[in-house]
């Protein structure tokens, strides 16, 4: 019959399951991985492993680990060493966080095991003379030392100590010396795993730092342009965007204030290729050189998005490139210039009498590359209208490439169809849109920073 060791006794489909409740080492065994499976300090591994290797190894001996990383041949440094006195306080001396390391020992039976390399079992051990650890371990007889090895190099060594003798023979040192490697390796993968896991949170900290460094670049307030309202939302890939966006009461100085307002308003969005902190220091660099334009209402928007691109394209920015809208708006005529740089066309609903069938226009009547790509590039302008009653919709791409779970974009149609569903006030388009990129997403989580400012013409 065959049999199946278990902890209960019982029978499996005709099979006798042998039981293993009278076993004292299996429920140890079974602590002790559940243990070094929770560890999250190489500190941690040792003492876990210890504590219950030495419960099951009565009578209890003498442990010393040696280290030789970065060492001659011969050095090494004891990195711990225990006996029945101190056996029990394995985590009394912590070699991964202490300030200073061990000293360099040269010499005595430790410096010929470190030196020739190989596994050994040593019976009827004489320490007493020894010129290192003579004092420390000479009541022991028997040893077993064990190097552990660290990319194919012995570079630490676990030795094991009995005062018995002949405690140890060549098939315990066959077993322990995979066992003891197994938990080195644990050892590594644990302070591998703690080094990542501080280098992800100094990354975090940084990517914090830009992403309130580049939202600060928003406008902190919505500006007040004679008879339209604003409304905005801007959600951000990671905490650092690419996407940006600023309105300027032209003839002003945009950072001071200073100047003469000639009536005019400058509106602009902007989307860097990528997101994250890459693309969020490529807009901080668009925005300082926006910062430098003498805006007016004689500089058209097609000079305004050439300025910024050969600033740009001379800055050879690898593989980044940024798509922007701007115009001009004069609130007295409605009278809206604008230029585009490979940006999606801005929507406008126009405002339509009882009755009629609303109309959705697309700004899209000039265009050109985006920003960064070609030096000479040239852009022109178009003029339209902003009247009132009108709605115009301003976003980047990652409204309109946003997936469902079946694969398909919100695409342009979506904005449209939010245009077509709001009562076309400037916080109910967003409102709506929001809404209903949610329902579009599903739960999906968005792949690209998705920003959409609305304004609305009052009657």
């Amino acid at each position: 019959m065959t049999s199946v060791v278990t902890r209960t006794g019982k029978t499996m489909g005709g099979i006798r399951l042998m039981d293993y409740s009278a076993s004292p080492r299996v429920p140890v065994l079974l602590d002790m991985v559940a243990a070094l499976s929770r560890a999250r300090e190489p500190s941690e591994v040792l003492v876990e492993f210890s504590k219950r290797w030495i419960g099951m190894n009565a009578p209890a001996g003498g442990y010393v680990s040696l280290s030789t990383r970065d060492l001659a041949p011969g050095e090494y440094r004891i990195t711990r060493l225990l006996n029945e006195d101190n056996l029990n306080d394995i985590s009394r001396d912590d070699t991964w966080t202490s300030p200073q390391k061990p000293p360099v020992h040269r010499g005595g039976l430790l410096g010929s095991i470190v030196e020739d390399g190989v596994p050994v079992v040593i019976q009827h051990m004489e320490l007493r003379d020894d010129p290192v650890v003579g004092s420390a371990l000479a009541d022991y007889r028997s040893m077993m030392a064990l190097p552990l090895f660290d990319d194919g190099k012995a570079l630490n060594w676990s030795i094991q100590l009995k005062r018995e003798p002949d405690a140890f023979t060549v098939t315990e040192l066959e077993d322990t010396l995979l066992r003891s490697n197994l938990v080195g390796g644990t050892v590594r993968h644990v302070q591998t795993a703690k080094q990542l896991r501080e280098a992800q949170a100094t990354m975090r900290r940084e990517v914090d730092k830009i992403a309130e460094i580049q939202k600060a670049l928003l406008p902190q307030e919505l500006p007040k342009i004679p008879g339209v309202s604003i409304s905005t939302s801007y959600e951000t890939f990671d905490q650092a965007g690419g996407d940006m966006y600023f309105f300027h009461e032209l003839g002003t100085d945009r950072v001071t204030g200073a100047g003469d307002p000639d009536g005019w308003w400058g509106m602009f969005i902007a989307d860097v290729s990528g997101h994250g902190p890459s693309a969020a220091v490529v807009m901080a660099m668009v925005e300082s050189i926006l910062a430098s334009v003498p805006f007016s209402q004689q500089m058209n928007p097609g000079e305004i998005l050439m300025y910024l691109n050969r600033h740009l394209s001379s800055k050879r920015i690898a593989n980044a490139f940024v798509t922007a809208f701007i115009a001009g708006f004069d609130p007295s005529s409605g009278e809206l210039k604008y230029a585009r740089a490979g940006h999606p066309p801005p929507l406008l609903r126009r405002c339509c009498e009882v009755g009629q069938e609303m109309t959705i226009d697309s700004l899209d009547a000039v265009g050109g590359l985006p920003l960064g790509i070609r030096f000479e590039e040239k852009y022109d302008y178009a003029a339209d209208r902003f009247n009132p009653g009108d709605t115009l919709a301003l976003y980047t791409d990652g409204i309109t490439e946003a997936r469902s779970p079946d694969g398909r974009f919100f695409a342009t149609d979506g904005v449209i169809q939010a245009l077509r569903d709001c009562n076309g006030q400037a916080y109910c388009l967003v409102d709506t849109l929001k809404k209903q990129l949610l329902e579009h997403e599903a739960g999906q989580r968005p792949q690209d920073d998705q920003t959409l400012v609305a304004l609305h013409r009052d009657l």
